[in-house]
């Protein structure tokens, strides 16, 4: 079988005269549109490989769209940076941009296309780099022509996944280019998928703006814990677990060993059609009111909220997926038919512990995604 082109010729003279970039690019999944905040958003990842013997940096990433488009995302040298993960490395520290021969860096994107724009079929990348040449001179190189298609499907769009809807909810560790779940690449049988691309954890808020009242190590004090968690579509189950204990809230230990079957502690899998798997974690124990090849209506009661698996505190973790593994498959995004959003506070939940009041009048939100850290209102 013969070598790859890009391969053989970076091992020679040649490449330097060809000016070829020895960089080995991969899609996971194309992006596919999904409206949010008004605008669209394209989220996806660059895998870049250096097949280079020698060191090379990644110095800026441009995203336009289409062959000769307009500029939709700009990363500097430092931005570049903060957007990448080294493969094998700590999830902090280090630098993700400088490729050692035969590493691979996983950028990850956030392009929008802002509102009345016409969305791109296909994303154009411009990649600079530098690499030091046989002289030890540092050389700058691009790679311009490296595409990205971008799919036709639409987003699925689902309603609440919370019987009544109600709130106020806030879209904790939501859709992000930076959340903890936008970053965790889970690598099961020979492939490495992020099936929490667009996950949010849900945590409800009381009337006085707090998650909690009284001893917030009691889970039933958490006023989201025993919320009827509904089906989002009809669907049909295709995963179903019960039994799991819970843990005692703000807890550093689990009250189970966290393996792939219990870190979603109790949990429901629903295919909802289109190739959309809806998975909702944390349940309440004894709480699970579907069983395996169950046909569900939109709506149905599936379980009641709780926190057990790998969760400090009650909360429903709900995200879309590709396929029939909470982990093992691609997210997808999804849209809701419609919320209201309440606030969009910076600072995440932490700050949010103190009690949260409205600042502004609800705005309505139709067939839209929720992002990190809204707090939203299902009519």
């Amino acid at each position: 079988m013969p070598l790859p082109v890009v391969a053989v010729l970076a091992a020679t003279p040649a490449a330097a005269q060809l000016k070829l970039v020895a960089l080995d690019i991969r899609v996971p999944i194309a992006p596919t549109p999904v409206a949010a905040d008004g605008k669209t958003l394209l989220v996806y990842e660059l895998r870049v490989t250096n097949l280079d013997r020698r060191q090379t940096k990644l110095t800026g990433i441009e995203v336009l769209a289409d062959s000769a488009g307009p500029s939709l995302l700009s990363l500097g040298d430092s931005a570049v940076r903060v957007m990448s993960r080294l493969a094998g490395a700590a999830v902090t520290g280090g630098d993700s941009r400088t490729l050692p021969s035969g590493r691979q860096t996983l950028i990850y994107l956030w392009v929008t296309v802002p509102a009345g724009q016409p969305i791109p079929t296909r994303l154009r990348h411009r990649i600079t780099v530098a690499t030091d040449d046989t002289a030890q001179k540092v050389v700058a190189d691009t790679v311009d022509r490296y595409y990205v298609p971008v799919r036709s499907r639409q987003a699925v769009a689902i309603t609440p996944p919370f019987g009544g809807g109600g709130g106020p909810w806030v879209a904790v560790n939501g859709p992000s280019n930076t959340s903890g779940h936008r970053r965790t690449a889970i690598p099961l049988d020979g492939e490495a998928q992020i099936g929490q691309r667009f996950a949010t954890d849900w945590i409800k808020l009381g009337p006085d703006g707090l998650a909690f009242h009284g001893d917030s190590l009691v889970n039933s004090n958490w006023y989201g814990h025993g919320t009827p968690v509904v089906a989002v579509a009809d669907g049909i189950v295709t995963e179903v677990k019960d039994g799991i204990i819970e843990n005692v809230p703000f807890s550093p230990k689990m009250a189970v060993p966290i393996t792939l079957e219990t870190v979603g502690g109790n949990h429901v899998i629903l295919e909802i059609g289109g190739g959309n798997y809806a998975f909702y974690a944390h349940l309440k124990p004894g709480s699970v009111a579907v069983k395996l090849g169950d046909r569900v209506k939109r709506g149905q009661q599936i379980g009641l909220l709780g926190n057990s698996g790998n969760s400090t505190a009650p909360h429903l973790h709900f995200h879309v997926t590709n396929g029939n593994s909470p982990l093992g498959s691609d997210g997808l995004p999804f849209v809701f038919e419609r919320f209201e959003l309440l606030d969009w506070p910076q600072g995440g939940f932490e700050k949010m512990l103190a009690g949260w009041k409205p600042s502004a009048p609800a705005v309505a939100r139709r067939r839209e995604a929720t992002l990190e850290n809204m707090v939203v209102r299902f009519p």
